[in-house]
């Protein structure tokens, strides 16, 4: 019997043996995109000219692959992932591969790879897969490009936070993104941004940083890579309108969640910095690698707030009943689960 994957000591970062493993890439050139194919994991070979390297023009997608407690490999809801990537390409005026390719593409890495799919009950260790397209073109004039790349790589991962699920967070002075810019797509050059902020929170002992509206600098938008949802005193949720935040998919999985499962109240709305801080019960995260994680404290205009009062509670409802239909533990009223094999 095969040797299987060991995992335990994943962290969330690139399996340092990737060489080991598949991708998949596609090229466009001459007004289409060709079929594409698996091949060895291997560097990528650019003019210093190219597009991506000097005007940014890239988008890319976070999913998970993971075996279910039914022995399943399985995917959750990849047609959103789909469905974002086409019109995060549309945003950057790239030419968007179609998301029955982009869905192909993804079930064969998972399947190439399938040795490298972690055997994790708990749904802490995963294929983390990052589907990646960038504008390959050497030019110097500013121009969408028109010669592109897709890929997607693999990596089999551990959990976000560092194994904790309770996290602090310091208010930064940087705008991640502007009103009717690319804050809503999956654009490369949305994270730049948050390098300086981030590295900055956790010099001073938080685990990232919370960035609020460009206009008024007072409405949360986002936290780090991940959505913000706060509950208030009569059992409300709240989270961030979209415009320019990312619609999140785990986000719109919790929105559902909250309303047709518990049957909460559940508003998309702007809050400011100030009202969460003095009146938040609970405060959570949501996101792809983060999926429901707790905030415990958040530090604004030098002073740290509770942000939970709640003892987590409706974080870790949601959290088990996500990952209960994620591995398939619990029932998918929803469709959510896609099993690959």
């Amino acid at each position: 019997m095969a040797e299987k994957f060991k995992f335990e000591h994943l962290t969330f970062s690139l399996y340092p043996n990737a060489h080991e493993m598949k991708m998949y890439e596609s090229h466009y050139k001459d007004g289409a995109w060709d079929a594409g194919k698996i091949v060895p994991y291997h560097n990528i070979e650019l003019s210093p000219a190219a597009n991506i390297l000097n005007y940014g023009q890239g988008i890319f997608e976070g999913m998970k692959a993971y075996y279910s407690v039914k022995g399943n490999i399985v995917l959750f809801r990849p047609d959103q992932n789909a469905k974002r990537f086409v019109r995060s390409a549309k945003k950057l005026a790239m030419p968007p591969v179609t998301e029955e390719q982009f869905l192909n593409a993804v079930r064969d890495v998972v399947l190439a790879n399938e040795y490298f799919v972690p055997e994790s009950k708990d749904g802490k260790y995963t294929m983390y897969l990052r589907p990646v397209c960038v504008g390959t073109e050497p030019l110097l004039g500013v121009r969408a490009s028109k010669e592109y790349m897709f890929f997607i790589f693999a990596s089999p991962v551990g959990p976000y936070f560092d194994k904790v699920g309770i996290v602090r967070l310091m208010t930064s002075d940087v705008h991640r993104a502007a009103p009717h810019g690319t804050g809503d797509a999956k654009a490369v050059s949305n994270y730049a941004v948050t390098m300086r902020p981030k590295n900055e929170a956790v010099a001073k002992g938080y685990n990232d940083a919370i960035y609020l509206d460009p206009v008024h600098n007072k409405f949360i938008e986002e936290a780090g890579a991940a959505n913000f949802f706060v509950l208030v005193d009569d059992d409300t949720l709240i989270t961030p309108p979209l415009g320019s935040i990312l619609p999140g998919i785990t986000r719109d999985s919790v929105i559902q969640l909250a309303r047709e499962v518990y049957n909460m109240k559940v508003l998309e709305e702007d809050m400011t910095i100030e009202d969460v801080c003095k009146n938040a019960r609970e405060v959570f995260l949501t996101g792809t690698a983060a999926i429901v994680t707790s905030v415990s404290e958040i530090n604004w205009n030098g002073e740290n707030y509770n942000v939970n009062k709640n003892d987590y509670q409706l974080a870790n409802k949601l959290f088990d009943k996500l990952t209960g239909i994620q591995l398939q533990r619990e029932d998918d009223p929803f469709g959510w689960v896609t099993e690959l094999k």
